[in-house]
């Protein structure tokens, strides 16, 4: 049986996974590791061996640390992402500063709840296993709101300037994704090449100018510093930039793990 839920509704009954839910969960953990990792990538939900948005959150709380949990972890973000608009036209270029904030922020909230639940059972995340779609959705008019109400006033203010959370910065420690040792393995390169491209655009255009050695800021005025070419402050690279490196962690970090 499922590890139960422990978050409550209003009425203080216990919430509690669809019976459909249940039994795929039950189901799934009879297949191998690798089966499973395949049926995870499986895309869209018509296609035979889809598995559930709820069922992955599933696994990925309860499995052990291992590079099995980081895989399965890692589709499960590309769930968050696919519920989210885009910020860029069909060339890949930005179109909304608005809209790219709010699919940050939503990727961000839910990479944080990982993080807590990680550490301690975190019951928020106990509705994205009765329904991710409508929990990502509410995650999503939150960022909307908040975003769409204060987008002028954040201009003048400079209110996207926010701090780092004390769990986010926490999680980063001193984790460098391009340390040399990791970069001289191929398959490290390929999954650091994956979890960049599956990063919100605006951190992922952080951290692909971090890999070539662009600096965050520069008193030069002749040096193309990251601030300069995206156009904000120097706390606020180093706000998205430890953000990035916290999910690229969540996905990547193998030390210890089977």
């Amino acid at each position: 049986m499922a590890r139960p839920l422990r978050n409550t509704k209003p009425d203080g009954t216990l919430y509690y996974r669809r019976e459909v839910v249940e039994d795929e969960i039950k189901k799934l953990a009879t297949l191998c590791v690798s089966e499973l990792e395949r049926r995870s990538a499986i895309w869209p939900s018509t296609v035979p061996g889809f598995v559930s948005p709820e069922a992955l959150v599933y696994f990925v709380r309860n499995l052990p640390e291992s590079s099995h949990r980081d895989k399965l972890t890692e589709k499960l973000l590309g769930r968050v992402v696919r519920r989210v608009p885009l910020a860029t036209d069909a060339g890949g270029h930005t179109t909304s500063l608005t809209r790219m904030n709010i699919r940050e922020d939503v990727v961000d909230h839910f990479v944080d709840l990982l993080l807590r639940d990680q550490n301690e059972y975190d019951n928020r995340l106990d509705y994205y296993e009765v329904n991710f779609n409508s929990a990502i959705a509410w995650d999503r008019q939150d960022a909307s709101t908040r975003h769409w109400t204060h987008e002028n006033r954040s201009d003048e203010m400079g209110s996207d300037e926010t701090e780092v959370s004390n769990w986010v910065e926490a999680a980063v420690g001193g984790y460098d994704p391009f340390e040399a040792d990791e970069l001289d393995k191929k398959y490290y390169r390929l999954r650091l090449d994956d979890a960049i491209d599956s990063l919100p655009e605006f951190q992922r255009r952080i951290v692909e100018m971090l890999r070539q050695d662009i600096p965050i800021e520069s008193k030069d005025p002749s040096v193309a510093s990251i601030s300069k070419v995206l156009s904000k402050s120097e706390k606020t690279i180093r706000t998205h930039r430890d953000k990035a490196f916290a999910s690229l962690r969540l996905r990547l970090e193998h030390k210890g793990r089977a």
